[in-house]
């Protein structure tokens, strides 16, 4: 299935060009897969990867810690599409499953789970637990940046009121070692700082054109995917 600039926009939501490259590298393992796999989004927000899944052909379980439905059916109605099943999965918690997903995907979650990373490693592990043997992890997260990066959101987090735990590049290593094999990826540098979804997207363009080319540990998205 191509994904047009549009359909992405909807997986993706925000920061596109930037946080795209993960469906970019998670789309020909996806689509080299047999149909009807059962697939689980985690922290799906307004359920952009939900859609994409069940889109192949995928049977897929959309959840947020709470209100899924609420907050994830609006854009799978806008697609036509039904028989996506909405549940509300608290990680700090549990999944309710073991060794049942082919799998499972998240974006932008970890960070919100609380202030420690033994909530981010407990969450980790849930998910590890949830996926069949050789079952696949797609991910996308946040990672700390510079300390630009760092003043930046503190800003926009106390506007908003809320707040945000960002991990490092080791630290998503260690999240990652239960698995069998992972890859991992880091991008974005400039992209963030746009003000508005335009101006991220020609950050993120100079960040393509060599901007993007810094240390590891100055950017602010890890991408990939692990295997159980």
């Amino acid at each position: 299935m191509t994904i047009d600039d549009a359909f992405m926009n909807d997986i993706v939501g925000w920061d596109v060009r930037t946080w795209s490259k993960a469906v970019r590298l998670w789309q020909p393992h996806v689509a080299a897969a047999p149909p009807l796999l059962k697939v689980l989004e985690v922290g799906a927000g307004p359920g952009g990867p939900s859609l994409w899944l069940h889109r192949l052909g995928h049977d897929v379980v959309c959840s947020n810690w709470q209100h899924t439905r609420e907050q994830a059916e609006p854009l799978h109605t806008s697609y036509g599409v039904t028989g996506i099943d909405y549940i509300d999965i608290d990680l700090n918690a549990q999944i309710p499953w073991e060794n049942h997903f082919d799998i499972v995907v998240f974006k932008s979650v970890l960070g919100g789970l609380g202030p420690n990373f033994s909530s981010q490693r407990n969450a980790m592990s849930e998910i590890h637990k949830a996926l069949k043997p050789g079952g696949l992890l797609l991910f996308a997260e946040n990672l700390r940046g510079t300390w630009l990066h760092r003043f930046g959101r503190a800003i926009a987090y106390r506007l908003r009121r809320a707040t945000w735990r960002f991990t490092t590049v080791k630290e998503m290593q260690e999240l990652l070692e239960p698995f069998s094999n992972y890859e991992l990826h880091t991008t974005g540098f400039l992209g963030v700082f746009g003000m508005s979804e335009s101006q991220r997207r020609a950050l993120a363009g100079l960040d393509d054109r060599g901007f993007g080319r810094v240390p590891e540990s100055w950017r602010y998205v890890a991408y990939g995917i692990a295997t159980k």
